[in-house]
């Protein structure tokens, strides 16, 4: 099962074999485990800047919080700024004629160090995707029909 948290007792094994120059492939063949979840833990233990000797004297439990919260990753703040901007433009979005060209020039005027069109786009959507998730719609093919009204509204004469 994907996520699955290995038992501690690979773990201590693992990184005491690591620690004894085995390859990755050895170890993950001889703890019938997969290499990349051998690669996750021996990255998170060098991460950690942890001994052996320590390893071996924590519990379980410390071990298993130890390795299942992995450090948190620090934003720059070139990115904080732009993380900051984005509920603006969120906003500004759902008006009329606003495009994510035009939101860009104003972030660039605003920040001009800041992020070039391509990885502002990228960095937004990422974004969008964390804070809005999208809902997916299972049905029949030809079934029913879904319309997306944007932009200005249709006149009829």
């Amino acid at each position: 099962m994907a996520n699955k948290l290995t038992d501690m007792s690979k773990i201590r094994k693992a990184i005491k074999l690591h620690c004894s120059g085995k390859s990755k492939l050895f170890i993950s063949q001889y703890l019938s485990l997969s290499r990349n979840t051998v690669k996750k833990y021996i990255s998170l233990f060098e991460v950690q800047g942890l001994t052996i000797e320590e390893i071996n004297q924590k519990t379980d439990l410390e071990l298993e919080t130890l390795f299942s919260h992995p450090p948190e990753e620090s934003i720059s703040p070139r990115l904080q700024k732009l993380y900051e901007f984005f509920p603006h433009m969120e906003r500004e979005l759902k008006r009329v004629g606003v495009t994510s060209q035009c939101m860009w020039k104003e972030y660039i005027k605003k920040y001009p160090g800041g992020y070039q069109s391509s990885q502002f786009r990228e960095y937004y959507k990422l974004w969008s995707q964390k804070v809005n998730p999208v809902m997916h719609m299972n049905h029949k093919a030809g079934d029913k029909m879904f319309v997306d009204y944007a932009g200005k509204k249709l006149q009829w004469r």
